[in-house]
């Protein structure tokens, strides 16, 4: 990278930082569902398994746009020895026995019933809870596929099928080299092993760019949520365009110009492949809604022209922030450029400043080359 991309690196990184969940949210989140999954386990028949899935297990959760909203945390819950109930018993088995306490009964009934998930409410965060069995009866390692239930329009339940836990092998596979250096890093600093680092406790770049693409949508459709690209297809064109790269804004240039090399089009049906369910066609709404399918394509171009290009030909640090701010709203883009404007007056008054006014040793050294110590601060040549 040259001088102007490190430093917007350094800028997304910040942003990066900014919108994620933290992890105080994270243990919080983390407290509650094993809360829940306790007390489901201790009051049901079957063997109980509940795990997140989703963003939340991915670690591409973003905060919500306004201060007044609340992120998803999903999960599944899995009844492992139940892969004879019916679609209606698996869903109420789970739910009867929350109804059974007084505070996720009432939170349930404050949500209603969802179509797939029982729903409760919390502070910062909105618990989706999915009941399921194996889809398989002899359930083994590398069957990973679950039975869910659907309530349908008519109140009927149905069987569906889903694969999170094979979704989410696949994802950290897209960054097997660079996911497995983070975790042994945390699990370092955390004196635990790399084994007990669950993969929502480290960043890397390509989680990084998800969050960022997935808060650059939530300000573009804030008036148009209908035709929002759903978290699921930006996740896996993302990481099916991955290639390892280790600098976020060399990743997010990656990705947005290869997101679309992964998109089908079958029998003159556009398909986005679920890698863990190849049947699956997450982008099956484009048939019945064309105008959701125009508006990605759309969107990723507005991507690659306000995150990508816009902010390198930005000129001065004022316009760059401008810029930014387009893509990710006002508040996290200026506690970034407050982050960095900190360190960068630290690191002034110890004579460690480079060409653009970057600290040293704050995380993208790496990034940066041909540093050239200088006095005063000047940025992109001004």
């Amino acid at each position: 990278m040259n001088d102007r991309e490190s430093y917007v690196n350094k800028i997304l990184i910040e942003i990066a930082n900014e919108i994620s969940i933290t992890p105080t949210m994270i243990d919080k989140a983390v407290s509650s569902y094993e809360a829940v999954g306790k007390w489901i386990g201790d009051g049901v028949f079957y063997q109980t398994r509940i795990t997140p899935q989703g963003s939340m297990n991915l670690g591409t959760t973003i905060k919500p746009v306004s201060d007044v909203d609340d992120y998803d945390m999903d999960l599944v819950c899995l009844l492992e020895d139940g892969n004879y109930l019916a679609a209606e018993q698996i869903k109420h088995i789970i739910g009867n026995r929350l109804k059974e306490h007084e505070i996720y009964r009432k939170k349930i009934e404050d949500e209603g019933e969802g179509k797939r998930c029982w729903k409760m409410q919390y502070d910062e965060f909105h618990m989706d809870i999915l009941p399921c069995v194996p889809k398989n009866q002899y359930r083994e390692p590398y069957l990973t596929d679950i039975r869910l239930t659907h309530k349908n329009e008519i109140n009927l339940y149905e069987d569906r099928y889903s694969n999170p836990y094979g979704y989410r092998l696949w994802f950290e596979n897209r960054m097997a080299d660079i996911l497995k250096s983070e975790k042994k890093s945390f699990a370092a600093k955390n004196n635990t092993t790399i084994e007990n680092v669950p993969t929502y406790r480290v960043r890397t770049p390509l989680q990084m760019a998800i969050q960022l693409l997935k808060r650059h949508r939530d300000i573009h459709f804030q008036n148009d949520a209908d035709n929002a690209p759903i978290s699921v297809i930006i996740t896996t064109l993302a990481a099916h365009a991955y290639q390892g790269e280790t600098d976020l804004y060399e990743a997010l240039c990656g990705l947005l110009n290869r997101m679309t090399q992964y998109i089908e089009v079958k029998d003159g049906a556009y398909w986005v492949q679920n890698p863990a369910m190849p049947d699956e066609n997450f982008a099956d709404k484009w048939q019945v809604y064309p105008e959701r399918k125009d508006a990605f394509f759309e969107w990723l171009l507005l991507a690659k022209q306000e995150i990508i290009i816009d902010p390198i030909n930005a000129i001065g640090l004022d316009q760059v922030g401008k810029e930014l701010k387009k893509s990710f709203g006002e508040a996290p883009v200026n506690r970034a450029l407050n982050r960095i404007g900190v360190e960068t007056r630290d690191a002034r008054e110890k004579s460690k400043l480079n060409s653009l006014g970057v600290a040293l040793g704050i995380g993208v050294e790496s990034s940066i080359s041909n540093i050239k110590p200088v006095k005063g601060h000047t940025f992109f040549g001004e």
